[in-house]
């Protein structure tokens, strides 16, 4: 287990090949994936707080029911912020579910019942992470929503990003306004905080002989973020070097919020393949 993780409730995955992942009790949060190769593709912040209420600082943070700042809640909405419940009976080596519901506490921060999955599959080459939603109240509920994934790389220098050529992004940090993306292979070599909408296809991250492939399903955006050194500087739970051994490459719903009906469920995946 990554020797970061501070948190003793979690649930050890292991593939049939050897090839590991670690899910939190807290926040659901996906704080490790490692490979049968021995390489460790998920980034987390050596000043990652875990104390009870905390936002982790790395990992798949899930943002729900609001990404970002665009809503009256609280940054990212609150699923990360929970302790969630193993399922009962999700006994398989390699695959992890964790529930989380409406409470007193969740209802004074968003008036809206109801129960929500992560659900994590493990295989020799890659991994799965699948956030389903189901309203249980009496009226409709909308949300924006994001696989928040820090993936670790060794030097972002050597790192590029490819599948997102021609689709139109908001750049956050240069002018917040619409652009469409012109590079083949998207460098690192700047600060980045976009939102790419509907991006179909995968997106391939490389760092020289390491490559990943990364597809969403029910989650249309993507947002790929890397603070670069003044803003990493600012952010108390990174370290100052931080932003050069991560790039966020999130699934997310942000250009059209999903409406979602009582009794209907929503459904977002992630999903990483080594290649």
């Amino acid at each position: 287990m990554n020797s970061l993780i501070k948190d003793p409730a979690v649930v050890r995955l292991v593939s049939p090949g050897g090839a590991s992942a670690v899910v939190l009790h807290h926040g659901a949060h996906l704080a490790s994936f490692t490979s049968v190769k021995g390489t460790e593709n998920i980034y987390l912040s050596e000043r990652a707080d875990f104390s009870p209420g905390s936002a982790i600082r790395g990992g798949v943070p899930i943002c729900f029911p609001q990404f970002s700042i665009l809503g009256d809640l609280p940054l990212h909405g609150f699923f990360r912020n929970q302790t969630w419940t193993p399922v009962d009976g999700a006994d398989e080596p390699a695959v992890a579910r964790l529930r989380l519901t409406d409470t007193a506490e969740t209802r004074a921060i968003w008036p809206q019942a109801f129960e929500a999955e992560l659900k994590v599959m493990l295989e020799d080459d890659g991994i799965e992470i699948a956030l389903s939603a189901t309203n249980t109240g009496s009226s409709s509920f909308t949300f924006t929503a994001a696989l928040h994934t820090y993936f670790r790389v060794n030097a972002i220098k050597d790192v590029t990003i490819s599948g997102l050529q021609n689709i139109r992004y908001l750049d956050k940090i240069v002018d917040n306004a619409i652009h469409t993306e012109t590079e083949e292979l998207l460098s690192i070599d700047r600060p980045l905080d976009r939102v790419y909408y509907n991006a179909v296809g995968d997106r391939i991250l490389d760092e020289g002989g390491r490559k990943l492939r990364i597809s969403a399903e029910g989650m249309p955006d993507v947002v790929v973020w890397n603070p670069g050194p003044e803003r990493c500087a600012t952010i108390a739970d990174l370290p100052d070097d931080a932003w050069r051994h991560f790039v966020c490459i999130e699934a997310a719903v942000v250009e059209h919020p999903i409406s979602l009906a009582p009794g209907e469920t929503w459904r977002g995946v992630q999903r990483i393949k080594e290649i």
